[in-house]
């Protein structure tokens, strides 16, 4: 009998799409990849494209509203792609088992298919942008899942915007006992691998997930001083009398945010932990940018100031 296999739902801000769809420019650098290896593509939308067909109604609703012209967004794509804290599409990449303990490659194919096909269904409001099948590279088959999350029901703002938080928290996801393992994205993220859990099991695969259940209990002390921090933070954001207050203060939650991810870097469970901060943190500087909209700058950290270190690109490296 085989033995049991792990199944993957990792979830990242990070997309190639040049990786993905097998751009031979981008792919030229790559040595890990076999030339000769499978891969398909599923699907590919012009991500650009997608935004003016889904966007651009409430963006020209939006701008009719607007009295300064300097609210006014001109580029919906451009305005998410040089933020700091959102991002223009999410990857979801899938996988069955490892290197060497994984199904045979049509068993795994279809799998996958199905676990596509019905992503719709499940997930209504994050729209697919691109679906590449790497068999291709070392280890096992992998799907990358790119998607568009839509939020559709905001009372500030255009009506209809890109928040993956928002777009979860409609299709019914919400963190009711506000632990730190139990965040909207980490619920979801679970959804999917147990429903490709289910897919495999159909096929008489054994899953198993040997760390399934063992939370991160001893990250609760660290999580609650930061979210007392950040509830500190956003009373000093609305007092503030000027931006350059705001900065000083919001600096502070920075460089404690930074110092507890430099001493939980090896700690497996803290991945989960900083989703979680991802999440405070961008709603903080949201208000933020309301507050002070034409003059304050995004804090950085002195650790690393070409990249926001509440970014969860700066982790994904």
């Amino acid at each position: 009998m085989a033995p049991p296999m792990t199944t993957a739902t990792h979830l990242g801000t990070k997309v190639a799409i040049g990786h993905n769809v097998r751009d031979p420019k981008w792919i030229a650098k790559e040595k890990h990849i076999d030339p000769n290896g499978v891969y398909e593509i599923w699907c590919y939308e012009d991500i650009k494209k997608k935004y003016e067909e889904i966007f651009s109604k409430a963006v020209k609703e939006y701008n009719e509203k607007q009295k300064d012209d300097h609210r006014k967004i001109t580029n919906y794509y451009q305005k998410i792609k040089k933020s700091k804290q959102q991002h223009v599409c999410y990857e979801m990449i899938i996988t069955i088992g490892n290197k060497k303990n994984k199904p045979s490659d049509e068993i795994g194919k279809e799998i996958m298919r199905e676990f596509i096909d019905d992503w719709q269904r499940r997930n209504p409001n994050l729209v697919l942008v691109c679906l590449a099948y790497h068999a291709d590279e070392e280890g096992a088959p992998h799907l990358h899942v790119d998607f568009i999350p839509i939020a559709y029901q905001n009372s500030r703002g255009m009506s209809v915007q890109t928040s993956l938080s928002k777009a979860l928290k409609e299709m019914g996801f919400k963190n009711k006992n506000g632990k730190y393992h139990e965040t909207e994205s980490i619920q979801w993220i679970n959804r999917e691998r147990d429903f490709l859990d289910n897919l495999c099991k159909q096929r008489g695969l054994d899953i198993h997930h040997p760390n399934a259940g063992k939370g991160s209990k001893h990250l609760e002390k660290e999580a609650y001083i930061l979210t007392q921090k950040l509830k500190e933070l956003n009373t000093k954001i609305e007092k503030a009398a000027s931006a350059s207050k705001y900065v000083a203060e919001a600096k502070e939650f920075f460089d404690a945010f930074n110092q507890l991810c430099i001493d939980k870097e090896s700690d497996p469970d803290f991945e989960k932990f900083k989703k979680l901060l991802q999440e405070k943190a961008e709603y903080e500087k949201e208000l933020a940018q309301i507050v002070f909209a034409k003059n304050v700058k995004q804090p950085t950290s002195d650790i690393d100031k070409k990249q926001d270190p509440l970014s969860i690109d700066y982790y994904m490296h």
